[in-house]
């Protein structure tokens, strides 16, 4: 009997993780889908390649979410219920990219231009639920034990992942250069150029804008079930005190330490909590506890990376990655989302807790974002557009740069989950977003103003 109970109770466990996959894997699938679509939509839509810049700075609008809830839980704590603003977002997010299917394509005439805004409105309406979800999905993991933190992150990954997967499927990278002839009747000269034709996907725009709507769905349920069933309600952390005066955290099967408590109201580095406390803050002990250093540290780190990740690089992808061709792009985007979900199961098997550690697996990332951006000011002639090689040592490192990027993101999450106040996962969340909103508005005035030039994947002028 007690090995059936002890097998039930794994696999209780495992359906737990199964439903954070889930519920993490709803974050930023909207967003991702949308960015491994590009490929294909940028040629039915009239802003063409600059489509990217406009998406990225509409993102960081979406920010809105984060600066209310970051400003109710500063202002009106009481009143903020992190649950009402899931089901609201996840409302909204499923909504949107269901109307995406049926009008991503439509434009509206403003003089003598046309622009893409039924795709602008839904894009902003899915960027604020996604942008809120770091805000809101992080904190309500804080009533879970913190191994279930780490299977958050990698669902997370698997917003990224899960797109790739249909687009690479769908083939939504396969194009050929044809020799087209264009003549100009003025002076009867008549010139030739290699055009990329892209070839007919698999399925359509629609079908795979329908695809991340049931992942939206999924995701949806598993919040349901997270929150309401009873399997999922045996391992919230619940505090309770024994008759002999000890704090009893449950479930027991997980060791490990938990947020500080309730009663700190500032946000990071206040004082430990004193010995004996029968309360949730008498797990952490002032050995633990991070310091005011420590959190500036930490979120520093938080910030440039996500300003890079979030603002920077994805405004700048189709100059870094386009000159070496449409597959190279397409699979530098593909293979990073990829490398996203693999660097979180990597920090769930070998966790980084160090700061100097973490430390330096940042300083390393910012060396393979870095060439990455020098790509994109060399574009459209980077260094090593004219080797056969070139392209991998591009898709390498995109690779290397998120999953680094992604490695120093959950190792971060981790210190804060299990040694930081109750309310730092709030804080690194709205760091995130600051971070990614001012990598976008600091580029998106540069990139309209024509200081890089876009490569093209069938013509190459560069010398050798």
């Amino acid at each position: 009997m007690t090995g059936l109970s002890d097998l039930c109770r794994t696999d209780s466990k495992l359906l737990v993780h199964l439903l954070v996959l889930f519920f993490g894997a709803g974050a930023w699938v909207a967003v991702n889908g949308i960015w491994v679509e590009l490929p294909i939509i940028v040629d039915r839509l009239p802003e063409s390649w600059n489509l990217p810049s406009y998406l990225t700075v509409i993102t960081q609008a979406g920010n809105i979410g984060p600066i209310v809830v970051t400003l109710m839980q500063i202002f009106c704590k009481k009143k903020l219920d992190e649950k009402k603003w899931i089901y609201s977002i996840l409302l909204i997010g499923t909504t949107s990219c269901f109307l995406l299917c049926f009008v991503w394509d439509k434009t509206v005439e403003f003089g003598s231009q046309s622009h893409s805004v039924p795709l602008f409105i839904l894009w902003f309406f899915i960027s604020f639920v996604d942008c809120t979800s770091s805000v809101t999905f992080l904190p309500f993991m804080k009533i879970f034990p913190t191994i279930f933190l780490t299977t958050y992150f990698i669902g997370e990954g698997l917003s990224g992942f899960l797109p790739s997967i249909f687009a690479l499927i769908q083939g939504a990278s396969n194009t050929k250069c044809v020799n087209t002839s264009l003549t100009n009747h003025t002076t009867n000269i008549t010139t030739y150029q290699l055009l990329s034709i892209r070839q007919d996907p698999l399925y359509s725009v629609e079908v795979f804008f329908g695809l991340v709507w049931m992942i939206m769905m999924i995701c949806s349920s598993s919040f349901l079930l997270l929150n309401l069933s009873s399997i999922s309600k045996r391992l919230h952390l619940t505090t309770t005190t024994t008759t002999n005066g000890k704090t009893d955290e449950g479930p027991e099967a997980y060791e490990s330490v938990e947020l500080v408590g309730d009663n700190h109201d500032g946000c990071c580095g206040g004082e430990p909590p004193p010995t004996g406390s029968t309360s949730r803050e008498g797990l952490v002990t002032s050995a633990n506890v991070l310091t005011r250093y420590h959190y500036i540290y930490f979120l520093v780190i938080i910030f440039i990376t996500n300003a890079l990740s979030n603002g920077v690089l994805p405004s700048l992808s189709s100059y870094s990655a386009l000159p070496y061709g449409e597959t190279s792009y397409h699979l530098a985007l593909s293979l990073g989302n990829m490398a996203n979900p693999t660097a979180c199961i990597i920090a769930l098997v070998a966790p980084m807790s160090s700061a100097v550690g973490i430390g330096i697996f940042f300083i390393t990332s910012l060396g393979f974002g870095s060439y990455l951006l020098i790509l994109a000011v060399q574009s459209p002639c980077p260094v090593l557009v004219n080797e056969d090689f070139g392209g991998a040592v591009m898709i390498l490192v995109q690779v290397l740069w998120v999953g680094l990027a992604s490695y120093v993101k959950v190792s971060t999450a981790q210190v804060f989950r299990s040694r930081g106040h109750k309310h730092c996962l709030l804080w690194y969340g709205a760091v995130v977003q600051l971070g990614s909103m001012c990598g976008a508005f600091t580029l998106f005035p540069i990139v309209q103003n024509g200081y890089f030039t876009m490569g093209s994947s069938c013509t190459n002028n560069c010398a050798s």
